[in-house]
């Protein structure tokens, strides 16, 4: 196998009632707020948080340890995920000057 897939259930792949409360407990513990880079928990911009995102993936050797977890908005985890599988996230700056995922 050359990488991971989405392959068999959600149970399958690791993420079951396990999965569900410690999902729980990264989103609580880091305040429902995005904690990528480009937000840093409200730092740089605020954004509400609403998935869990593994920091080293866990094709590439990362865990479900709590210190490989961070809280994420959808947007960012969909670009996180881009970028570590070397695709190029397509961004354009709004009337704002923030970044606007596409």
């Amino acid at each position: 196998m050359t990488g991971w897939k989405h392959q068999g259930s959600r149970h399958a792949r690791g993420y079951g009632s396990r999965w569900v409360k410690l999902r729980e407990r990264i989103l609580k513990r880091d305040r429902y707020l995005c904690q990528c880079p480009d937000c840093e928990g409200g730092r740089k911009r605020v954004r509400v948080a609403s998935e869990v995102d593994h920091i080293v993936p866990k094709a590439k050797g990362g865990t479900d340890a709590e210190r490989n977890l961070r809280a994420v908005a959808t947007d960012c985890h969909r670009k996180l995920t881009m970028l570590q599988t070397g695709k190029t996230p397509k961004v354009r700056i709004g009337i704002d000057g923030w970044p606007v995922d596409e």
